[in-house]
């Protein structure tokens, strides 16, 4: 039976077929809806069917049913045969769904991403209704985004496929020479695939147990190129017993770092491990990770410091049912007790995120009393009440200060109208920043990697912003964001601003971001110190309320009835 994150794949395509030839736009949204709900719940292909009814409608049963018997759905088939291949490669061009994809190809007869970007470049979309300059302008940027990332996958996406593999060699070819390098060893937040090195000869890598994970393309005494039954690249690069830890440095680090080191090295020849090549350079071993020549050589010997997942104390930035979350506020508090962790952190939406079920007054008010109410069933566990505020155009908070007052914390995220330039940007979050009850700035730049950059912002500035107000900044842990970048990391380590590694979790299973944030902090050289949610529960609370504001005296104290008005 397919996973969730396979059926969600084929409800999306299905959905924008069907606007694509302009057939049931309700089922196309019924589609997008499961297929968005899916990617955030437990496993359901094992559900019978009267489980499947508590959770989606008969037609969405239907679909999952028929998946389950014949591995596929027919009507989605049908669709698939009756749309040209190159339509398929255009629906990954952020901004075109199924309804201006079918414009453009039965109107303008564009059916291939070549054909779409001759025609914007050559001014042709603007004659197209629907399609004007600044549509016809983001296509073109779009396309460009899409063809330079289109080789690149997301770090989490193959980082335990990768470790598998290299375990499944060492094993099958009984030898420990065997390790990732290049990017994926250095946990870099996007890769072009997977890389490895093994003092291995190309033949050996000719038996059937191999065959079972690994698909050879083509091979010579220096590489071997292959790839996995999900189709990722691999690449094997062969060396010697000799050479295996001199060729694994050399094919890790980035070019400035190697560089740098080999400038310093006194002897050349035979090296039984990497620690002794940094040992005859005289420079402190460099965990591979943080081999991108940014912040690693000021980091001295604090390397054993680095931030680790077992380190992470409480779980902070999260949604629920309350906004646009897939579970309960108790069911994932209760799974945040399960894993260990001593706090978590309830940060739903905002109301101007009405999109994603941003919550309005009246129903922030009901919410804190339902945490108030957990708060003495899962004492000493701690739920803290927050909000993932939206930061508006203006840069002001998307609640007024006497409602911002009742939350033990707040968190401040941009959400709408992204298309800023640096100047604007900048200012908007640091005007937000300096508003007395933010307490973290979330995803700072908004960008969703191998999708959108972002939107530009003088990081240096909005650092110092929260080093002036004592506002902690986030690494967001979805893979697809890890936004601040790591890079960013040493230079608020230096103005002393706190990072906090936070999931971002609409779902349980999300949870489990942590370990994805984890990774591209410590390339950044976060230590345990300074991260925020590293803090046991005792000490953050210490913390919370030396940072907060002093609330209203009583005489001018809102009532919470007057807060929804």
């Amino acid at each position: 039976m397919a996973s969730n994150r396979e059926i969600s794949r084929l409800f999306n395509l299905y959905a924008e077929l069907l606007l694509l030839h302009n057939k049931n736009e309700d089922l196309s949204k019924q589609l997008s809806g499961s297929a968005y709900r899916l990617r955030n719940m437990d496993e359901v292909g094992g559900l019978p069917k009267d489980e499947l009814g508590k959770l989606f409608r008969p037609t969405i049963i239907r679909f999952i049913e028929e998946l389950k018997m014949s591995g596929t759905i027919e009507e989605l088939d049908e669709l698939i045969q009756l749309t040209p291949a190159g339509l398929f490669e255009m629906m990954r061009i952020r901004g075109l769904g199924g309804k201006k994809l079918s414009i453009l190809w039965k109107r303008a007869k564009i059916d291939t991403l070549e054909g779409l970007l001759s025609a914007a470049k050559n001014n042709e979309l603007t004659n197209i209704p629907g399609f004007g300059l600044k549509t016809q302008q983001n296509i073109i940027h779009n396309i460009e985004a899409y063809t330079g990332n289109k080789d690149r996958f997301h770090y989490a996406s193959v980082a335990d496929l990768a470790s598998m593999i290299v375990k499944a060699l060492q094993t099958v070819l009984k030898t420990k020479l065997i390790s990732l390098c290049g990017e994926i060893r250095r946990q870099a937040t996007t890769v072009p695939g997977i890389e490895i090195l093994g003092a291995i000869k190309p033949k050996e890598l000719a038996v059937s147990a191999i065959r079972k994970f690994l698909i050879i393309q083509s091979s010579n005494n220096n590489q071997t190129n292959a790839h996995t039954l999900d189709e990722a690249p691999v690449t094997i690069y062969h060396t010697n017993t000799d050479t295996f830890y001199h060729e694994l440095f050399l094919r890790t680090g980035n070019d400035g770092h190697v560089k740098k080191v080999l400038n310093k090295l006194k002897a050349k020849g035979t090296f039984r491990s990497e620690e002794e090549i940094y040992k005859n350079a005289k420079l402190p071993f460099v965990l591979p990770e943080m081999r991108e020549d940014v912040g690693e050589w000021n980091f001295g010997n604090e390397k054993q410091q680095l931030v680790s997942v077992e380190d992470i104390r409480g779980v902070i930035h999260n949604h629920t049912t309350w906004s646009d979350g897939v579970d309960t506020l108790p069911n994932f508090v209760n799974a945040c007790i399960k894993r260990g962790f001593e706090y978590t952190v309830i940060s739903d939406h905002s109301k101007n995120a009405f999109y994603a079920g941003g919550m309005k007054e009246e129903k922030v008010l009901r919410q804190m009393a339902e945490i108030d109410r957990l708060n003495k069933q899962v004492a000493p566990f701690r739920i803290f009440k927050s909000i993932e505020c939206d930061i508006l155009v203006s840069g002001e908070l998307d609640y007024s200060i006497d409602l911002l007052s009742e939350f033990d914390l707040v968190i401040v995220s941009v959400h709408q109208l992204l298309k800023m330039d640096e100047e604007r940007a900048t200012g908007r979050l640091i005007r937000a920043i300096e508003h007395p009850y933010t307490t973290i700035l979330g995803h700072m730049t908004g960008r969703q990697l191998l999708i959108r950059p972002g939107y530009p912002v003088n990081y240096r500035k909005v650092i110092d912003a929260c080093a002036a107000n004592g506002v902690v900044i986030e690494i967001n842990a979805n893979p697809y964001r890890l936004d601040m970048d790591w890079s960013q990391i040493p230079y608020a380590l230096k103005k002393g601003v706190m990072i906090s590694v936070n999931p971002d979790a609409h779902s349980i299973s999300e949870i489990d971001n942590i370990r994805w944030g984890v990774s591209a902090a410590r390339k950044g050289g976060l230590t345990k110190e300074m991260t925020w949610n590293a803090m046991p529960l005792n000490s953050l609370l210490k913390w919370l309320k030396n940072k907060k504001p002093g609330k209203p005296v009583a005489g001018n104290r809102k009532t919470a009835k007057s807060l929804v008005k």
